[in-house]
């Protein structure tokens, strides 16, 4: 199976509607849950009152879409940006894989829809290397995530990762980080300014992000551990061929993985600090966290390591669909 995807051959784009049909099968059994809490941002509030009510059938479409339309993307972002040595379909397939693989990333929640936002704002944010001006988009950066913010407030976690990823791929200069912090500011005063002309000053609190330091993982359940176990497993792989392979990356490559690393130690503390949704939160760790898995699946010359790591995944997944 594995092998398939080592190709850029346009046929694995069905291949990767197959695959996520075949590893979401429970669906069609009985529709994606819809997780949200109204009170996390427009976007949960948007999921409860017109998402949730939705035909079975419809759910099973959307959230198949949603799944494939982020994994095509994420791979597309790693083709353009020659993030590996070759052009594959392999960051898609193992998106799938792991949204399929922890139950609390297998049904629509805010987080899973969350991780459209996140991806179009590292589409932006590697794209600041070469750019000569780049002050229109280092504020377009800040605009599309002060926006996501409201939408969804545990993108907040996101704030230093820009901020220090500016100074990963650019130059430091205080200006360009004013216009980044104008840029996340300027949606949250239109806000203020509204609230403040109808509803009092105190009312803006509602629309800041709430910090709530819990842990998540309260008596887990085998499920659970089993399958934390084998994505640790296969983290470990992938970051073992992730450095091996770091010396043959041109700098600009490496600052662009740099960034990846810091998204990925940053949102693996989203499910503690905005814990309101325990681990459903913790969806937006799956960008960051399949692109580095890939490297167990694309590096290895022989096909015993990445064959082992699929049908790990895959056995994990039956179990705990049918257990």
């Amino acid at each position: 199976m594995v092998f398939l995807f080592r190709d850029r051959s346009d046929i694995n784009l069905l291949f990767l509607v197959l695959l996520s049909v075949a590893l979401h099968f429970h669906v069609w059994m009985q529709p994606p849950m819809v997780i949200a809490i109204a009170t996390d941002g427009l976007l949960p509030y948007i999921l409860v009152n017109y998402i949730k009510p939705l035909p079975s059938f419809v759910l099973i479409i959307l959230f198949q879409v949603i799944i494939l339309s982020q994994a095509i993307r994420l791979n597309i972002l790693m083709s353009k940006l020659k993030m590996f040595q070759q052009v594959s379909y392999l960051p898609g397939f193992t998106y799938i894989i792991l949204t399929a693989l922890f139950p609390y990333w297998d049904v629509i929640s805010s987080g899973l829809v969350a991780n459209s936002l996140v991806i179009w704002i590292l589409v932006k944010l590697l794209r600041l290397y070469d750019q000569k001006q780049p002050k229109t988009l280092e504020f377009n950066i800040g605009l599309i995530l002060g926006c996501s913010i409201l939408l969804y407030e545990p993108i907040a976690i996101l704030i230093p990762v820009v901020l220090f990823a500016l100074t990963i791929i650019r130059p430091f200069k205080i200006t360009e980080w004013l216009v980044l912090l104008m840029g996340i500011l300027l949606p949250f005063y239109f806000i203020f300014t509204f609230v403040f002309l109808t509803s009092g000053v105190q009312e803006f609190r509602y629309f800041l992000p709430r910090l709530d330091w819990k842990n998540p993982f309260v008596r887990p359940d085998f499920s659970i551990i089993i399958t934390l176990i084998l994505i640790a497993v296969q983290f470990f792989v992938g970051l073992y061929y992730w450095r091996d392979q770091q010396s043959r990356f041109i700098i600009q490559v490496r600052k662009y993985w740099g960034v990846l690393l810091l998204v990925l130690i940053l949102t693996l503390f989203q499910p503690i600090i905005f814990s309101a949704q325990a681990l459903y939160a913790s969806s937006i760790v799956l960008t960051p966290l399949a692109c580095f898995i890939s490297f167990g699946y694309s590096v290895p010359k022989r096909l015993f390591i990445p064959n082992i790591l699929f049908w790990s995944a895959i056995a994990v997944i039956v179990y705990n669909q049918l257990g």
